[in-house]
């Protein structure tokens, strides 16, 4: 019971802790942002993460138990990323400005730092090649879709079948993979379009805070999907047949990635403490932690 408690929570309360962590130390600098702009990275970030770990909780009766198949388990952290993302994209509130202000540029690299479309890239480019994978490997069942896995042993006709992340259950979610980039990239096309605020200083650190929120909203949403895919893996990895081989006794016969199987269970917890960790700093970004800014002193 104990221990699986703690499969279950311990990722959800390191991800908080690292959260808080960082959002004490290194982010502990960010600007204070308006009150619209704090609600929005408070509801995109913990909204949709309270909407993934809430079945956690129905395991043990104290929540709500959704038996959601695999493919929505898989689409479900992309949906809440490209909402949030479109969230964090809505024009904010005009602005005072003036005439000296428009002489400064804006462009898309005066807020966004390029780690967060490269660590995206990245973690795409991760995600398509474990799909492809998985979609190559799997099996119509009886209704046509790609949703098995079979292993058989040897010339004997014994096989044995399981569930896997085939074509049926991924390619939707390539589908809203595809959006989630599209829409992160106008997202952050967004930002520099509106005219500069009065404070140039802290109106780009407020556009370079929603650049790097609409970066670990879409990482955290690839992440965790990316924790769903890993964990139906390690599932089908584990898949043992046995048979009976006349004098040899009961010959078994795993998998061709059975090796890996406590491989892909780090990885899709790392995936999952990541995922959330971003989605949680995103929610604690607009949480004021220095003084309030003194508005700007007109000048006769």
């Amino acid at each position: 019971m104990a221990l699986l408690l703690l499969i279950l929570w311990g990722p959800v309360l390191l991800a908080t802790g690292i959260a808080f962590a960082l959002r004490l130390t290194l982010l502990r600098r960010a600007p204070r942002m308006g009150a619209r702009d704090a609600v929005i990275a408070a509801v995109v970030g913990g909204v949709p993460t309270v909407i993934v770990v809430a079945p956690r909780a129905g395991t043990f009766g104290m929540g709500p138990a959704l038996w959601w198949d695999l493919g929505q388990q898989a689409a479900l952290p992309l949906i809440l990323g490209i909402i949030g993302i479109v969230l964090l994209s809505l024009p904010a509130r005009s602005a005072q400005m003036s005439a000296s202000a428009q002489l400064t540029p804006r462009t898309v690299r005066t807020f966004l730092r390029l780690r967060g479309p490269i660590v995206l890239a990245l973690l795409v480019a991760l995600t398509l090649t474990l799909t492809v994978a998985a979609g190559a490997a799997s099996e119509t069942d009886d209704l046509g879709r790609h949703t098995l896995f079979t292993i058989t042993l040897g010339t004997s006709g014994t096989s044995a079948s399981t569930g896997i992340y085939g074509w049926y259950h991924s390619l939707p979610s390539l589908a809203l993979l595809a959006a989630l980039v599209v829409v992160a990239v106008l997202a952050w096309l967004r930002i520099p379009r509106p005219p500069w605020g009065e404070d140039i200083a802290h109106d780009t650190a407020v556009r370079r805070t929603r650049a790097d929120n609409i970066s670990r909203l879409a990482c955290g949403a690839v992440l965790l999907h990316l924790a769903v895919v890993l964990h139906s893996l390690r599932g089908t990895a584990s898949v043992m047949l046995s048979a009976p081989a006349n004098d040899l006794g009961m010959i078994s016969l795993g998998t061709p990635f059975a090796a890996m199987e406590p491989a892909l269970f780090v990885a899709a917890t790392v995936a999952t403490v990541a995922g959330l960790a971003l989605w949680l700093l995103t929610a604690l970004s607009g949480i004021p932690l220095g003084a309030r800014r003194q508005a700007p002193v007109p000048t006769s």
